[in-house]
């Protein structure tokens, strides 16, 4: 059980109640059904998500496939999570899902999403970013017309989760909380793990794990779902950064770190990841590894990833330099303020 800590007190109330739920499996397809039903419009976001390339890199003796999910509508995987999202506050919602007030934290790729989803669908959004995350994110979702939130120094990423609980508890907002939403994990083992399986099948290739840079951990946790229907003995290896590590027991900090990833603090784990991590592959990589693995990736490939992402190949090649297939899901091409940093 998640002890309710000082400063902190509604959010981790929250996973709290909310951790059973996590551990759910539902049907991600059933859901974008009624959601679709309910508030048509949906559809318009369908359009540019999913069908990313799957690139091969050679890795010593073995081979890393990247999927490279900047290539999704608004240039990040986490498209397909506010996606996910979306689709089951509006499935879930009592009234007219057209009426829907929503609160969410974010460290930036989600968020903006997020952002830009509502602002198409017509949505009322509040968007809670940590301090020191992006200016250039907080500019983005108010040009978008999104309430922008952010945090209290010092309180980190788990600041900005209790922020937002607050706010939607004070302004009567539904919050969609994607640390302890099992959807975002459905539609990643139903639509983005399946991309992945079709094109390794393609290719004749059997992939020997899956790493994967976890912020809430849904993408690992799905797509290592969907290639365990093919290839039972998959690893899931779940990149952290070195700053905060998974189930970190130390206080946030303002220690700079890979973005969309990262513990909370306080020995919180991620809830959706709870009932798996006892076989999961835990690896840790540092801000200034990160961003030489961005400009690595760069060199090699001409591809551009994001810290986190380019952390994923980085561990990824590390595996397959053995022999073998590996998969490293690179989740965004990268933040002018992580170029920025990696340049420096």
């Amino acid at each position: 059980m998640t002890t309710v800590l000082p400063g902190y007190e509604l959010i981790t109330e929250a996973i709290a109640v909310n951790t059973e739920k996590s551990l759910s499996h539902p049907h991600f397809s059933s859901i974008e059904t009624r959601a679709l039903t309910r508030l048509p419009k949906l559809r318009r976001l369908q359009l540019g998500l999913g069908g990313t390339p799957l690139v091969p890199v050679a890795a010593g003796r073995g081979r890393v496939w990247l999927k490279v999910e900047g290539t999704n509508i608004t240039g990040t995987v986490k498209a397909r999570t506010a996606y996910a999202l979306l689709c089951d506050a509006v499935a879930a919602c009592e009234g007219d899902p057209a009426g829907l007030r929503l609160v969410e934290y974010t460290g930036g790729g989600m968020g903006l999403a997020l952002a830009e989803y509502c602002a198409e669908l017509g949505l009322d959004l509040h968007l809670v970013f940590p301090h020191g995350s992006a200016v250039s994110g907080h500019e983005r979702a108010r040009s978008l017309g999104v309430d922008v939130t952010v945090a209290a120094p010092g309180s980190g990423f788990l600041g900005a989760m209790e922020a937002a609980a607050r706010i939607a508890e004070a302004e009567d907002r539904t919050f969609l909380l994607q640390h302890c939403a099992p959807v975002a994990a459905a539609m990643h083992e139903e639509r983005t793990g399946a991309e992945i399986a079709r094109g390794l099948n393609a290719a004749g290739a059997a992939p020997t794990a899956v790493v994967a840079a976890c912020g809430t951990g849904g993408t690992l946790l799905g797509v290592t779902r969907a290639l365990r229907t093919a290839w039972p003995d998959v690893k899931p290896v779940a990149v952290f950064p070195a700053e905060a590590p998974y189930g970190d027991q130390a206080p946030p900090t303002r220690t700079k770190r890979m973005g969309g990833t990262g513990g909370l603090g306080y020995g919180i784990r991620q809830p959706l990841l709870i009932g798996d991590d006892h076989e999961i592959d835990f690896r840790v990589v540092s801000y200034p590894r990160s961003l030489a693995a961005m400009t690595e990736l760069r060199r090699q490939t001409d591809l551009a990833a994001c810290s986190s992402g380019a952390a994923a190949w980085h561990v990824a090649a590390e595996l397959a330099a053995r022999g073998g297939d590996v998969v490293a899901v690179v989740a965004a091409r990268g933040t002018v303020e992580e170029w920025d940093d990696a340049h420096a």
